[in-house]
């Protein structure tokens, strides 16, 4: 973990390094982890995915700034329509904070807004710090974010000069760890201190936000000069030890090369998604013809016994499960409504 945020891809910022060739078939349906590299928006990521899936029916989930490398999780196909949930996954970053300077971005990006400095000597409360923002927290989101505000992105409306207010709310620091040892260093003629540190958190986490008010704790200010997302859910980067993150990212790189080979792209498969979010069960094919149609047709008493359902709760709705054909393949996502299915979600490959 301690190399981590010196073992982002070498790609330079923009150009001839982010072409990559179009594919000549289009990608199974599916979800696929990139290992972001510094400098580009998540966007670019998708644009290039688009030709080297074939298709331009790609997304992503969970926006990483330029500024910042790490896994983006992209949908493929009917991939995308699961965004949604692994938008909700924990992820964990690695992240440098640089103590004693704060900036108007509470990143390296932004400019300098004032220089408290720091010695290594303000550092020794760091642990008290940390520890009070592990569990389940409130946080004031960084202003130069893509959170809307009437509409329109916080970040956009600051740049614009506009004076915004972010309102706080809950997250989850599931881990808050210190890497290494703190180093005394020096930036605009001040001295300053920086920190690893390490984080796993729910999604809604500003890791620039937490940088920012770790150092006013401290009484010194901060911002963070490095960034790298090392998992999200089921996705890791390389050289993360990852037993509950069994699906490798990869790089731009990484992924021409295999089309430029004429493979094909590592997509995780829907199937494969699918058990990694949802408990899941086999129906009959008069169940998935009836959810087709929109009906909501009766839960079988002998499944809902195996699932645990109770069909005689009314009052809310249940667990969201998988619902599949005799092959195993995920048709629909639906949830209990009393005694009967209501589809969450169609996944039939006829709506590819």
């Amino acid at each position: 973990m301690l190399d981590a945020l010196n073992q982002a891809p070498d790609f330079a910022p923009a150009g001839a390094d982010l072409q990559v060739p179009r594919a000549d078939n289009t990608a199974p349906a599916g979800v696929i982890a990139v290992d972001k590299p510094l400098g580009v928006t998540s966007h670019d990521v998708v644009a290039r995915l688009r030709r080297l899936a074939g298709t331009r029916k790609v997304g992503h989930a969970g926006t990483l700034d330029p500024a910042a490398s790490g896994v983006l999780v992209a949908g493929i196909g009917r991939g995308t329509k699961l965004l949604q949930y692994l938008q909700g996954q924990k992820k964990t970053y690695v992240t440098r904070v640089c103590f004693g300077v704060e900036t108007d971005s509470e990143d390296a990006e932004g400019t300098i807004t004032e220089t408290r400095g720091a010695t290594l000597a303000d550092l020794d409360r760091l642990e008290s710090a940390l520890s009070s923002w592990r569990g389940q927290v409130m946080q004031v989101p960084s202003a130069f974010s893509a959170l809307k505000i009437r509409g329109k992105r916080a970040a956009d409306r600051v740049r614009a000069g506009e004076e915004v207010r972010m309102e706080p709310r809950p997250i989850t620091i599931y881990e808050l760890l210190s890497l290494g040892e703190p180093k005394a260093g020096e930036l605009a003629g001040t001295p300053v201190v920086y920190q690893d540190l390490e984080v796993t958190c729910s999604a809604g986490t500003y890791v620039r936000a937490l940088g920012r008010d770790l150092g006013n704790q401290l009484g010194v200010g901060a911002h963070l000069v490095a960034l790298r997302r090392l998992k999200v859910g089921s996705f890791s980067v390389n050289g993360v030890a990852r037993s509950d993150a069994p699906y490798n990212a990869y790089s731009l790189a990484e992924l021409s090369g295999l089309v430029t080979a004429g493979g094909e792209l590592p997509v995780v498969s829907l199937d494969q998604i699918c058990q990694h979010l949802f408990p899941s069960c086999q129906v009959t094919p008069e169940v998935i013809t009836a959810l087709g149609y929109g009906q909501r047709p009766r839960i079988d008493s002998q499944l809902a016994h195996d699932l645990g359902i109770n069909l005689e709760n009314t009052s809310s709705p249940g667990n969201i499960y998988a619902l599949t054909d005799s092959s195993g393949s995920p048709i629909f996502l639906a949830q209990q409504a009393g005694s009967f299915w209501r589809t969450v979600l169609n996944l039939h490959p006829s709506v590819d």
